[in-house]
């Protein structure tokens, strides 16, 4: 209204604004933030807005609720004047937090699939020629710089062998998969990853596997892969231990089946937030920042759900809750 006070909101936008209408309507915008802070950026926008006088207006603000961030996209618009009385305004606001995070992840799918194939090209002829320089001059060196000349073709192996983990993220993060859905056992496909790093001595694993679940319908390999991702990103947190020390379960909550793994290292970051979930993230000094993105595109394929928290007792808890079958 002319006055500054909140006339009518529709459903929609009671809905985008997690508020009830009866809460919005008939106040103005120092009541609105006295009643919902965290939208504080939205009512005092709008409010200087039309306080300005513009007849029409735009602008972009962030709502921070906890740890998620809502981008709203504001226009505003000053209606006709009726019987020579100002007629107010009017605002039109729509949720650009999705259609944001889909463009990033579009972007930082092009840059990784540019940086795989940059980097993977020369890695094979680098491998080789380390290779063969080892096999020519081994023996014709005298111990002592042999042993050198090992040590350094070792070297150079070994930093091969890591680029090339790191162009395989680039490249699963960047693919777009043909699904091949089927029914599958959520707890008998972790317990098989699980088994994998069992026996290599990296994990030492408590499993609470509820009984009875029913399956997920998803495609088998790409779980494997998301699995892969969260028991590696559990080990690199429990660094204190060898072997890590995990938790391992799974159980039905709100309609889905849900696995957590639990480590039991210092727990999440504390800015720790839904932007770790997003590519090249990472508090690791050696790690891709990959791992959570490549985890959240694969729930998300299969129309599920991951979440983070501190487990009590300590560590961090990660949980992906999948549609039953």
């Amino acid at each position: 209204a002319a006055d500054g006070r909140l006339r009518s909101a529709n459903a929609a936008a009671a809905s985008q604004l997690a508020l009830p209408p009866a809460e919005l309507v008939d106040r103005d915008a120092t009541a609105l933030v006295r009643a919902a802070p965290a939208l504080a950026s939205v009512f005092n926008t709008i409010d200087t807005h039309l306080g300005s006088g513009a007849r029409e207006w735009r602008d972009e603000v962030r709502v921070v609720r906890g740890d998620q961030t809502q981008v709203l996209a504001l226009r505003g618009a000053a209606l006709p004047m009726v019987g020579g009385a100002e007629g107010g305004h009017v605002v039109v606001f729509d949720d650009l937090t999705e259609w944001n995070r889909a463009q990033r992840e579009v972007a930082w799918a092009e840059v990784a699939r540019r940086l795989a194939h940059e980097i993977k090209n020369p890695l094979t002829p680098i491998r080789l020629a380390s290779e063969r320089l080892r096999h020519k001059l081994a023996g014709a060196l005298d111990p002592e710089r042999a042993q050198v000349l090992e040590k350094t073709t070792q070297t150079v192996i070994a930093q091969v062998d890591a680029l090339k983990e790191l162009v395989d993220a680039f490249a699963d993060y960047a693919r777009t998969p043909q699904l091949r859905r089927d029914s599958v056992d959520l707890s008998a496909l972790a317990d098989e990853v699980l088994e994998l790093y069992q026996q290599a001595g990296q994990v030492e694993a408590e499993r609470d596997y509820a009984i009875g679940l029913p399956s997920v319908r998803g495609d088998r390999g790409r779980l494997r892969q998301l699995l892969h991702n969260l028991i590696k990103t559990a080990i690199e947190a429990d660094a204190g231990h060898k072997p890590a020390l995990l938790e391992v379960g799974t159980h039905l909550r709100d309609g889905m089946v849900e696995l957590s793994v639990r480590d039991h290292g210092p727990g999440l970051p504390a800015a720790f937030d839904a932007g770790w979930f997003e590519p090249y993230t990472t508090s690791k000094p050696k790690g891709t920042g990959l791992g959570l993105a490549i985890v959240k595109r694969i729930a998300e394929e299969h129309g599920g759900i991951v979440r983070a928290e501190n487990a009590e007792g300590g560590g961090a808890r990660f949980s992906l809750a999948l549609p039953m079958a």
